[in-house]
């Protein structure tokens, strides 16, 4: 291990404290706010769960990965399966990573139980989702495992176990890695010094630094290797779960008012090209900060190929990306292609509808969310055919 590269790596980031825990408190709100519900023991098992994990977003749900929300679809359809789950997972006597995997297995059989596959495509519990979950019960002794951040953070230090993808090896390996790192950077009496406002501030969020250990790491696969991002003051907005459901609508033999078609035309292609310029932004901000490769950028697709935004997830797959906008609520009425149909069924899982609402020209900013997945159960409003004749 690299040990000069280390010590770089955690100069730089007590040289700019201030900065990177602006970034990256959400960490210790969301633990200390958990901290405050004890679910499992509650008698309202469905308000205390929710209460616990309603500041988790940031730190679970991300553009396009929702183990929180799922989590919140599960508790809603099975209370019952979903405590013994948790419950069974905090059992201590137990293997820790035997408790792992049959979390993502009952999560699975909950998904495949309640769930068409249009309507939950992924349940997203993965091994982080869960080590997320054994952290905020007990911080003192888990860390929040990221395969992506682990795998950089040891090759940047020359670190002797470099983890590939889908291995048994890698999650003990890398608690191993952090309760090793914790041990290194505790002896560091400036960095706990400038540890001792947080701490105060977030009692018993982080007891035994191992939220301190996970921002060593951050630094050193993010701001550390790209300082342009450091010093980036652009974060993407937050993302929601479009959670709309379709309904059929009679088609009625009435009179359309009058209006201006080419005024309309105009109006809406100018919506929805700024909207998916907001959106393409906002994909570059977050594609930027998952350390892949530095050619995989997002990018506009053209008219006729099913999707209008190229880009990447978290592990460097391709996704494709249609944006609706609308400048008015989220379940304003909207259209989709038959090559957006074709596309999304076609690619399922790497496919995105991007509702974007409350969008405004002016300023080229709104809200939006996000649904992943086949778009066929969307389309169930027809009001025009092609006809298409045959040639000789």
């Amino acid at each position: 291990m690299d040990l000069k590269k280390l010590e770089q790596i955690i100069s730089f980031y007590k040289k700019h404290y201030k900065e990177i825990r602006l970034r990256e408190n959400y960490k210790w709100e969301a633990a200390a706010e958990f901290k405050r519900a004890d679910f499992l023991h509650a008698e309202d098992f469905s308000s205390a769960f929710k209460e616990a994990y309603s500041g988790t977003g940031n730190l679970l749900d991300s553009g396009y990965y929702f183990p929180r929300t799922n989590l919140f679809l599960f508790l809603k359809k099975d209370p019952v399966y979903l405590k013994k789950m948790f419950e069974y997972l905090y059992d201590e006597d137990m293997d820790p990573y035997v408790r792992i995997r049959n979390f993502i297995t009952n999560a699975w059989t909950m998904q495949h139980k309640y769930f068409t596959a249009a309507e939950l495509p992924d349940h997203d519990q993965d091994e982080h989702a869960v080590s997320v979950y054994l952290f905020l019960q007990y911080p003192e002794k888990y860390y929040i495992y990221r395969y992506t951040t682990f795998h950089s953070f040891a090759r940047e230090i020359d670190y002797s176990y470099i983890p590939p993808r889908k291995s048994d090896r890698n999650l003990p390996e890398f608690f191993q890695f952090c309760e090793g790192l914790r041990k290194y950077i505790i002896k560091d009496r400036e960095l706990l010094k400038l540890e001792e406002e947080r701490q105060q501030t977030y009692k018993n969020a982080d007891p035994a630094y191992h939220l301190l250990t996970q921002d060593i790491l951050i630094c050193g696969t993010t701001y550390f290797r790209h300082p342009e991002l450091f010093g980036r003051k652009d974060i993407p907005a937050r993302a929601g779960k479009f959670k709309q459901e379709p309904v059929r609508e009679e088609m009625k033999l009435a009179a359309i008012p009058f209006y201006d078609p080419v005024e309309i035309m105009k109006y809406e292609t100018e919506l929805l090209d700024a909207a998916a310029g907001f959106i393409l932004e906002q994909e570059k901000i977050r594609v930027s900060s998952y350390r892949i490769a530095v050619k995989k950028k997002p990018e506009r697709m053209q008219p006729g190929e099913g999707a209008d935004i190229s880009s990447f997830d978290r592990h460097g797959n391709r996704i494709y990306i249609a944006v609706k906008a609308t400048a008015g609520a989220e379940n304003d009425s909207f259209e989709i292609t038959e090559a957006e149909r074709l596309k999304s069924r076609l690619y399922p899982e790497q496919y995105y509808l991007y509702r974007v609402f409350r969008f405004s020209l002016s300023s080229g900013t709104g809200e939006y969310s996000v649904r992943r997945g086949d778009l066929s159960s969307f389309c169930i409003n027809s009001d025009r055919y092609r006809v298409v004749f045959k040639t000789e």
